[in-house]
């Protein structure tokens, strides 16, 4: 039996477990579609259950099998939001130093290609999004992909002096830094008008630095922000733009509220932050409230628990998610845990 049968099997298995709805019954509400549940929880009216997605990385080679995967995933697990991970590089400069780039139409043509797929597969079933590393995440790459640095060893103290290398190139080559900023910025922009042309419903961007290990506050509002806003703005039209934010502090809680972010996530497991505390600082939806980091640890129960006191604390505009991305190497059973969690 390959992965994707054994997947399909164990899903449906799972449907027959905790199959009743815990939300309420009313008529009506226990036949809503992906779409409908999702646009009910962002205008916080009443649900049969929370919409939820959760996502890995698959990284395969062409866009084909990643939009097959993609979909495999939405239907064995029954997401209600499709979040098409981008697995595909950004092209590195040609003249032997990172930072000088120029615009370029699209930056992921692969990935543009990857969403045509789902659209064409899900055939309205379900919303989906892309999936856009915010520009300072972007330069972060490409800088540690200079051969002096992508020949040391992996490891956490290695990224750190990374980091602060990088933030050293900030404040030393402060030229440098924004002729890379502004090229991926515009890049980043001019990708996203192609995403929605192909009809998806906005991206979930990841904010990398909000944290100080990458710098103080002032440097994110020097460096970062202003090509972060750009982005946001490029997408405020859309329906379900995620504004993930990878790291937090809660120093750097406030510095998004003017982002036209219709979701907002963040993991509460690395940032110790409680959901009802960012619900004192943002009305949007919040998407998240599940343990990435243990996930292939816990039980259905672990993950009814969680998403149950999320809920309770970011109130009817909630969506049941991880804080981010689950390990790549869960098996089947311990992703059916998810769906299983919330009745389905």
């Amino acid at each position: 039996m390959n992965r994707r049968t054994l997947i399909s099997s164990l899903a449906a298995a799972a449907g027959t477990v905790l199959a009743r709805p815990l939300f309420g019954t009313r008529s009506g509400l226990s036949q809503l579609s992906h779409k409908e549940r999702v646009d009910r929880a962002l205008r916080g009216e009443d649900l049969d259950r929370p919409p939820f997605t959760f996502y890995h990385h698959y990284k395969r080679p062409t866009a084909q099998l990643e939009a097959t995967d993609h979909l495999d995933f939405h239907r064995a697990y029954e997401t209600d939001i499709v979040k098409v991970m981008n697995d595909f590089d950004y092209p590195p400069s040609t003249t032997g130093k990172w930072y000088e780039l120029k615009p370029l139409d699209s930056p992921y043509p692969d990935q543009l290609a990857t969403l045509k797929y789902v659209r064409d597969g899900l055939n309205g079933d379900a919303y989906f999004i892309d999936t856009i590393y915010g520009p300072y995440m972007t330069a972060m790459l490409l800088y540690q992909s200079q051969p002096q640095l992508a020949a040391l060893p992996k490891s956490e103290e290695a990224q750190d002096e990374q980091i602060k290398s990088l933030h050293e190139f900030q404040q030393q080559n402060p030229e440098g830094w924004h002729t890379a900023l502004e090229a991926i910025t515009q890049s980043t922009i001019n990708h996203i008008q192609h995403a929605k042309k192909i009809g998806a419903s906005g991206a979930l961007v990841s904010v990398f630095n909000a944290e100080s290990k990458f710098g103080s506050v002032e440097d994110y509002r020097k460096y970062t922000r202003p090509y972060d806003k750009r982005v946001f703005d490029a997408l405020a039209d859309t329906r379900l733009t995620v504004l993930h934010l990878h790291y937090l502090e809660r120093p750097y809680i406030d510095l998004f509220k003017d982002f036209p972010a219709p979701v907002i996530q963040y993991s509460v497991k690395t940032s110790g932050i409680a959901i009802s505390e960012i619900r004192q600082h943002y009305s949007q939806p919040i998407l998240g409230g599940v343990d990435e980091i243990d996930y292939r640890k816990l039980t259905v129960s672990d993950i009814r628990r969680q998403w149950t006191e999320a809920r309770e604390q970011a109130g009817a505009k909630y969506i049941a998610a991880p804080g981010c991305s689950v390990p790549n190497d869960s098996t089947p059973d311990e992703l059916a845990r998810f769906p299983q969690a919330l009745g389905i």
